[in-house]
């Protein structure tokens, strides 16, 4: 049986600075207004497994006890260094039996600065019989002038990629997904294919899933092993003016979503 999976970064309120999103109604950048409408939303994308990144504490606890009465477990993974925001999966008890989870802090300071506190979440579910192995995350955003010794992203990816092989014989396939705040011709994309990773939306064109600075980008992504086949579902189609977040899109990005199934 196939199983369907959405990556989304649901935007967390602490990171809303109104200068930003101008051509957002107040309303819609509001809490009130934001957290049950990022609920409903991510209810409807009716995902059989759901990575989502940017979650704060209360969206988490608003998402749990909605989700748990549809059928839904949870994890969550809250980054470190005082930051007000994490990560959640949440799968579908009919599809998926929870096995276990590790939260990975990045150690991204080189020794040269403090670590970031950002964190990679990994969780192994069973699924048929077979084990899925799911590294969630978010990585840092380093402006283009960041030379390479000094990206804290890319050192992220590579730990854990890193963690992705050491850990790989404990699943029958795997799944990196998350916001990577680069796009496809990136040196962070590269590494995962040279990992023995593809992703679904690789050869599809007009694929974007934020236009944060009124430029439409793809930046999140589903990298899946070999172990597994996948079909990319038709991602909402957004473009430099599309106004991110809106009444219809509570975030400043779009999830993207896949079906996955196993490879024998």
């Amino acid at each position: 049986m196939s199983f369907s999976v959405a990556s989304y970064n649901v935007l967390a309120n602490a990171y809303i600075q109104r200068a930003w999103y101008r051509r957002t109604p107040a309303l819609v950048l509001n809490p009130a207004w934001r957290v049950p409408a990022l609920v409903q939303y991510i209810s409807l994308l009716n995902a059989d497994l759901l990575c989502l990144q940017e979650v704060e504490p209360l969206t988490f606890v608003a998402l749990r006890s909605y989700l748990g009465e549809r059928g839904y477990g949870a994890e969550y993974a809250r980054k470190l260094a005082g930051r007000p925001e994490g990560l959640a999966v949440f799968y579908r008890r009919a599809s998926f039996d929870w096995i276990n989870t590790r939260v990975i802090p990045y150690n991204d300071g080189a020794g040269v600065t403090a670590d970031s506190g950002y964190v990679a979440q990994l969780v192994l579910l069973r699924h048929e019989e077979k084990t899925l192995g799911v590294i969630n995350t978010h990585l840092t955003w380093d402006p283009p002038t960041t030379v390479r010794e000094a990206q804290r992203g890319l050192r992220q990816v590579q730990q854990c990629l890193a963690e992705y092989e050491n850990h790989n014989a404990e699943a029958h396939g795997w799944l990196i997904s998350g916001d990577f705040n680069v796009t496809p011709e990136s040196e962070i994309v590269g590494l995962a294919l040279r990992a023995g990773m593809q992703y679904p939306h690789q050869n599809l064109a007009d694929v974007y899933t934020c236009n944060i600075g009124g430029r439409a980008r793809l930046i999140d992504y589903f990298f899946y092993s070999a172990g597994l086949t996948a079909q990319a579902s038709v991602v909402r189609r957004i473009v430099d003016q599309t106004i991110l977040p809106s009444a219809q899109e509570p975030s400043d990005h779009v999830p993207i979503m896949a079906r996955f199934d196993w490879r024998d």
